[in-house]
């Protein structure tokens, strides 16, 4: 008979994303795929008592699916977290987080910084729920504080934020949101399950766009929150009532990724870094935004808080403000304009035509998004690579510059 396993927490993280948590065996490698949206019982008392597993059973795929529940629970075990649910979209899981923690009239503090679809939900939850919502400053703690209010139940932030890539003091963050009443909700898509762990600096709730990282390749959409098993309850009652859930292939095909999500976060991390580097001393870049530069403001935060380095996405400003910045997109040969993130290969985006076009030029002057910022999602090709084709772009877009001027 072999040895039991050691915990999983003792495992390292490449080991913890191939195997999962322990089952009982014998256990196939790969998550079968059940394409059935309920099943057969053969009493009452059986249909009651699987209905009763709510998202681990298969009562109706609605509730919970066997499928989606292996690949919540590796999920929640890369995450360090009791419990995980799948959606649908990133903004599925978002939008129902929300949902099942604000009422009518309940108040909510979140990011100036935030992602440009969850300013798109706040904006909503205002006019059609009455939610009342204050925007403060990932790049002030000192100021959150001030914004909260007796009916407050929910703060939520990023970390890193896209695409001006502050990083939040999570730890400060909780103790703010505790302090006042409320739970604290984290954004953690940029950095991945693997990349930084906001529970164990007292979040109560990580959600991530499983589009990005997680998935990894481009060619799934899906989200996750994350959390305690009780935290998540009106999460998963609400999820059951809207019905965002994903298909099964789809939890598979998440389940699949998260084998290599450690492989491919490492790599992304390191060429991210690469490039800022080479871009921070550009002559036709005005800034680099990016958490592992020393001249970062957050770098040390960075350095204690993240793990893996310090994320695939950077951003920046191109010198001649929003065409400059175009003629620079324009030119890219090998890296594709994509509005996504997390994929193997490196997209490039501009924020003020894709991610917060919506916010309009002051929106976006508030969150310190430069009207000429340039995204990079960086993947794993040859970094030489990567920096020719960005080194061409920028002298193309300088010369056009210079033959206007």
């Amino acid at each position: 008979m072999s040895p039991n396993p050691p915990p999983p927490s003792r495992l390292g993280v490449n080991t913890r994303a191939l195997h999962g948590p322990a089952g009982p065996g014998p256990d196939p490698l790969s998550t079968p795929i059940i394409h059935s949206v309920s099943a057969r019982f053969e009493s009452v008392e059986a249909m009651i008592a699987e209905k009763d597993r709510q998202s681990a059973g298969l009562y109706y795929q609605r509730e919970g699916h066997p499928t989606l529940h292996a690949c919540e629970q590796k999920l929640a075990a890369l995450e360090g977290a009791e419990a995980g649910l799948l959606f649908a979209s990133g903004m599925a899981a978002m939008s129902c987080l929300f949902l099942s923690q604000l009422k009518a009239g309940d108040h909510l503090v979140a990011l100036e910084q935030s992602y440009g679809g969850t300013h798109a939900l706040l904006d909503w939850g205002k006019a059609q729920l009455g939610w009342r919502v204050d925007l403060v400053d990932a790049r002030n703690p000192e100021g959150w504080a001030a914004a909260f209010r007796p009916e407050t139940r929910l703060f939520h932030v990023e970390s890193p934020t896209n695409p001006t890539l502050c990083v939040v003091d999570l730890h400060r963050a909780a103790q703010v949101a505790h302090q006042h009443g409320a739970r604290l909700s984290v954004d953690g898509t940029v950095a991945s399950p693997v990349g930084q762990h906001p529970l164990t600096h007292g979040a109560d709730f990580v959600v991530h766009s499983a589009t990005k990282s997680i998935g990894g390749h481009g060619d799934l959409m899906a989200g996750v929150v994350l959390g305690k098993r009780e935290a998540l309850h009106e999460v998963w009652k609400t999820r059951k009532l809207l019905g965002p859930v994903p298909d099964p292939a789809v939890a598979w095909a998440i389940e699949r990724s998260l084998k290599t999500l450690p492989l491919r976060v490492e790599a992304c991390n390191a060429n991210a870094l690469e490039l800022a580097v080479r871009l921070e001393v550009h002559p036709a870049v005005a800034r680099v935004n990016y958490p592992g530069l020393i001249h970062h403001p957050q770098h040390e935060l960075a350095r204690r808080q993240m793990t893996l380095g310090f994320g695939p996405l950077l951003s920046f400003d191109v010198k001649g403000g929003l065409s400059a910045a175009e003629r620079v997109a324009n030119g890219l040969q090998l890296i594709r304009f994509v509005p996504s993130l997390g994929s193997v290969e490196t997209y490039a985006a501009m924020p003020a035509h894709s991610s917060h076009v919506h916010l309009g030029p002051a929106g976006r002057a508030r969150a310190g998004i430069d009207e000429g910022c340039i995204r990079l999602s960086v993947g794993v090709e040859e970094s030489e690579d990567l920096w020719a084709d960005l080194d061409q772009a920028l002298a193309k877009a300088a010369s056009l510059h210079d033959q206007k001027a």
